[in-house]
This record gives structure tokens, C-alpha cells and sequence, in this order.
């Protein structure tokens, strides 16, 4: 049985979750960048990406578990088992990817030895999150806090007391991977009461396995940027962009505001709700995006002056995840309304026909697309020698190119399935966030004084925010009549 699932109040709570961990993120990031030289944070993602290579195949078991779970299948306790047993092979994966790579960019492995326990935590991780989307989707909000908080308890002692460098990094990883599993676990028990059927294992693996393969394949091809980008050009140039790109994925958490919306599409919901969803997600998103932008140079001379050559990428950033944001919808779109898997007839090539398939061949295209697009402009630049701002506002322009043109194939697609077009309220939204951007421009000027101290400058930038913020959903109450009506049902509730 399915747990109760509502679109708004499931968002809110997941994008609460997220503003959560975009402060402790943003303290985290703080302590890690101002901890760490640009090399070290390279590193640190370099880690990270084997982890996620090493963590690909249980992606067929986290792709079919949430299918099932929103209709209303119990299968909880069969993928939480199998995932955990699989990460055996995650774990050779990840020491052979280590082994083969690591004298490239270091010559001490004990980052990567501490990093392998985050293989089996990560299996863990991404079964019980895909429970959770099928079951109930609002815990991924109140797993995602404790994971922040856990990570940010973990960080300060082993970066400033005990001095551990990249190795306390990672060691407040795991803390926070393993909270954030075993809280998500918890929450959706009531999914694991079902019991341990390996016939149903087999099913997943038995039934078009290929379609998940190739469904997180595009995710692993986009994140080896950093990977390559590393053994090509040294850590140092990912470090700059990494502290970009963690500031800017901010804009990309109004995405929690659609959580809800692909297991409610399974479940039959209406052709509606992918337009009220976008709708939603906009009315956060376009702020967040103008703000971080007109903030881009403040924001980064908060983790360190060293970083703020990144300020043209983050800028750049903010308009990529603004639209990565409107993919994600279409994509939860296109998947949740897709019928093919319970069909009668499930052949190859109905599956190879369907949206199944057409939602991560889309997604590869786009993700090899920016790969090809990154690496020929880190190429140029090099070649060139471009300073570290100019190097990395390219990498960032050829990642936009990339999402551009592949979110106009989705939209051909979409128009078919569901509703999309917003209402006028987005242009309210874009208005408000106008008036917000030039408020929050003049008055970082002349608060946010770089000679302060950290804390006292990162908490005038805050009252900037602060400010902003209120200047924004000022606006946009006074301008749309509906935003005004769902705040007072929200008030209410």
C-alpha cells in the first residue's frame, strides 16, 4: 500500500528539506573550500565520482522498486535486501577504477581506501531513496535533514579540531550517507513488510534489465566531466569549478518541489499536473537563480577569495540548472505517464518504443554531448592559456549548450502526454525576481564589506538574502491572485 501522497505539501516539505541542507550545505562548503587549496577539492570529487561509478549497478533495482511501490506492490524488503548484497560488486569496481587511476592525480591512496566505504553506504543509500519516491515521498525531506545536520556535526570537529583535511571531508560523508539511509529506512518501514521474494529479484533483472542500465547510464557519463577533466588537466581546474557548481546546484533544489509528481503519475494522476508542478517549481526557482547570479562574486569569496574566479561560471550555472530543473520535470513526465511495463504485451520493441527509452537516450545524447563539448573547451584553453576564470566560464557555457538543445527534443515529445504551458504567473515570477535581483545587487554593496571577518561577512550576506527574499514574495503576492489564495490555504493547513 502506497502512503498518502500530496503534490504541494510533499514538495514543500522536500524543498523545505533542501533549504535545510542549502545552509548547512552552504556551511559545509564554507569549511571544505576554506580547509582545502582547489587541488584537494578536485580530489575530493574525484572520489566521489568513483563511487558513483561503482554504485551504477544497482540502479536496475532502485529503477523497477519505484515503479512498483506507487502501484502499490510491497517489495520494499526484497530491493533493500538485494541492493545491500550487491554492493559486493560495488566494491570491486570501485578498487579496480582506484587502483587504475589514482597515481594520475595523487600520490597517496588513503583518500581513496577511507572513500570505498561509502560503495556499500551508497547502494543503501539509493534503494532506500527509491522506496521512499514510490512510498512516500515526503521522507525523503526529513532523511535529507538529518544527513545535513550529521554531516555538518561530523565536518567541523574533523577538519578544525583534529585537522584531518580531505580525509574528514570524507569522513563526514559517510556519517551523512549513513543517516540519511537509515532515517529513509525508517520512515517507509511500512514498505518493508512484504517478504523476501527472489522470484521478484529475478523479475528485475529478467524483465528489459537493459532499460535501467541505460536509464542511469546518461548520469554516469555526466558526472565523469570532473573525472576526465581531472586526469586530463590536474584537480586544481575542477576545484575552481566544483565550488562553482555546489553553489549554484542551490537553484537546482526547487526540483524537490516535483518530487512528488512521477509517483503520482504513476498512480494515474491527472494530465494537469505536470503544468501546476512546473508552475510551482518556477515560482522558487527563478529567484533562487537571479539571486545566486547578482550574488555569484559575494557568495564566493565566502568559501575563500581564491574561488571567486568561478563567478562568470556560477552565473552561467544558475540559468543551466534553471533549465535542467524544467527537464527534470518533462522527464518525471514523460516516465510516469509511460504504460508500457504493465502492459500485456512487453516486448523489446514495445519498450524500445517507449517513453522508457526515449527519456535516457535523450538524456545520454545530452550528457556525451556536454562531455565532447567540456573537454574541447578545457582543450582550447589550455592550449591557449586562458586563466582559470575565462577556463572555467567555458566548461560551464559548453554544459548550458548541452541541456539547451536536448530539453527542445523532450519538448517535442512531451506535447503529446500531458499539459506544460504555465500560466501568466511566471511572468509575475520574473518580474518579482527582477525587483529582487537590483534590491539585492545595491545592497550587498554596502553590506557585505569584505575586509569583516567570515562569520560576521557570511551573516550580512544572509540579511541580504533575508532581504531578498521578502522583497520577492512581496512582490510576487501583490502581483498574482493565486499565489495569495495558496498562501492563505497553506497558512491554514
Amino acid at each position: 500500500m502506497v502512503d498518502r501522497i500530496g503534490l504541494r505539501s510533499t514538495g514543500l516539505v522536500v524543498f523545505g528539506g533542501k533549504l535545510v541542507s542549502a545552509f548547512t550545505g552552504l556551511a559545509f562548503t564554507i569549511m571544505v573550500a576554506r580547509w582545502l587549496i582547489p587541488a584537494q577539492l578536485g580530489l575530493w570529487e574525484f572520489v566521489i565520482d568513483i563511487v558513483t561509478f561503482a554504485s551504477y549497478p544497482v540502479g536496475v533495482v532502485a529503477f523497477w522498486v519505484t515503479r512498483d511501490i506507487a502501484r502499490g506492490k510491497v517489495v520494499g524488503r526484497t530491493a533493500l535486501t538485494l541492493g545491500v548484497a550487491m554492493s559486493g560488486l560495488g566494491l570491486l569496481i570501485y578498487f579496480l577504477l582506484a587502483f587504475l587511476t589514482s597515481s594520475s592525480v595523487t600520490s597517496v591512496f588513503l583518500p581513496f581506501l577511507l572513500g570505498s566505504l561509502l560503495v556499500p553506504l551508497s547502494y543503501w543509500s539509493q534503494v532506500s531513496n527509491s522506496i521512499v519516491q514510490g512510498y512516500r515521498p515526503v521522507a525523503s525531506g526529513y532523511s535529507l535533514i538529518a544527513a545535513e545536520l550529521s554531516k555538518l556535526a561530523v565536518a567541523y570537529p574533523a577538519l578544525y579540531i583534529y585537522r584531518m583535511g580531505i580525509e574528514g571531508v570524507i569522513l563526514a560523508l559517510i556519517v551523512s550517507y549513513f543517516f540519511q539511509s537509515l532515517v529513509g529506512t525508517f520512515l517507509v518501514r511500512g514498505a518493508l513488510r512484504g517478504q523476501l521474494r527472489m522470484t521478484q529479484a529475478r523479475q528485475w533483472f529478467g524483465r528489459a534489465a537493459w532499460l535501467p542500465a541505460v536509464s542511469y547510464l546518461p548520469a554516469i557519463v555526466g558526472i565523469s566531466d570532473t573525472f576526465v577533466a581531472s586526469l586530463g588537466f590536474g584537480t586544481a581546474i575542477v576545484g575552481y569549478y566544483q565550488a562553482a557548481f555546489l553553489v549554484a546546484s542551490v537553484v537546482g533544489y526547487s526540483s524537490a518541489l516535483a518530487y512528488s509528481l512521477y509517483p503520482l503519475l504513476l498512480g494515474g494522476g491527472s494530465e494537469k499536473l505536470p503544468a501546476i508542478t512546473l508552475e510551482f517549481s518556477m515560482l522558487f526557482c527563478i529567484p533562487m537563480a537571479v539571486g545566486v547570479a547578482v550574488l555569484a562574486e559575494p557568495i564566493l569569496f565566502l568559501l575563500g577569495a581564491k574561488y571567486i574566479v568561478g563567478s562568470l561560471g556560477l552565473e552561467v550555472l544558475t540559468l543551466m540548472f534553471v533549465v535542467l530543473t524544467i527537464s527534470g520535470i518533462i522527464d518525471q513526465t514523460l516516465l510516469g505517464t509511460e504504460k508500457v511495463d504493465v502492459a500485456q504485451d512487453r516486448s523489446f520493441w514495445k519498450y524500445a518504443k517507449s517513453n522508457l527509452l526515449f527519456v535516457p537516450l535523450v538524456n545520454l545524447l545530452s550528457s556525451a554531448l556536454y562531455l565532447s563539448l567540456m573537454y574541447a573547451a578545457l582543450r582550447c584553453s589550455f592550449s591557449n592559456g586562458l586563466d582559470p576564470h575565462d577556463t572555467v566560464a567555458l566548461w560551464t557555457l559548453a554544459q548550458l549548450a548541452a541541456v539547451s538543445v536536448t530539453i527542445l527534443v523532450k519538448l517535442r515529445r512531451v506535447r503529446g502526454v500531458a499539459r506544460l504551458m504555465p500560466s501568466v504567473a511566471v511572468a509575475y515570477y520574473l518580474v518579482a525576481a527582477a525587483v529582487m535581483g537590483v534590491v539585492v545587487y545595491f545592497l550587498s554593496g554596502a553590506v557585505a564589506d569584505r575586509s569583516l571577518g567570515t562569520i560576521e561577512y557570511g551573516v550580512r550576506l544572509l540579511a541580504v538574502v533575508g532581504v531578498g527574499a521578502v522583497v520577492y514574495f512581496g512582490v510576487a503576492l501583490g502581483l498574482d491572485s493565486k499565489l495569495r489564495n495558496l498562501a492563505k490555504g497553506l497558512l491554514k493547513r
